[in-house]
């Protein structure tokens, strides 16, 4: 085998197992990620909206939120359909999956959240 590979193989090999670490720590720390923090200020934003009857301002950050996603290179539409589509699931009670192996297990000693 060339030297090149070799050595292009081992900084993958290398890569993967960083990869790897990185996950367990981040999953051990339980730090939220920016997706995480991005998806629950968005439910936020939608259901307290709705919650408070508060459609005229919900509107307006979508609107907000479509421009800046055109202006990224997403289709408007799309954009909007998507946003509809996702303020209809949890206008309609939609939650998010828990996931799992977040929650504290029996032998963290910790009580299981709702």
């Amino acid at each position: 085998m060339p030297k090149g590979r070799d050595s292009r193989e081992e900084r993958l090999r290398k890569q993967r197992e960083y990869q790897k670490q990185y996950r367990q720590r981040i999953k051990a720390s339980r730090e939220p990620d920016r997706d995480e923090i991005a998806r629950e200020l968005l439910h936020y934003a939608i259901t307290e909206n709705l919650k408070h009857g508060r459609e005229s301002e919900l509107w307006v950050l979508a609107d907000a939120v479509i421009k800046r996603l055109a202006a990224r290179g997403f289709d408007a539409k799309a954009a909007e359909h998507a946003f509809v589509a996702i303020v209809n699931r949890y206008e309609a009670g939609w939650t998010f999956q828990n996931r799992k192996h977040l929650l504290p297990q029996p032998d963290e000693g910790l009580e299981p959240v709702d």
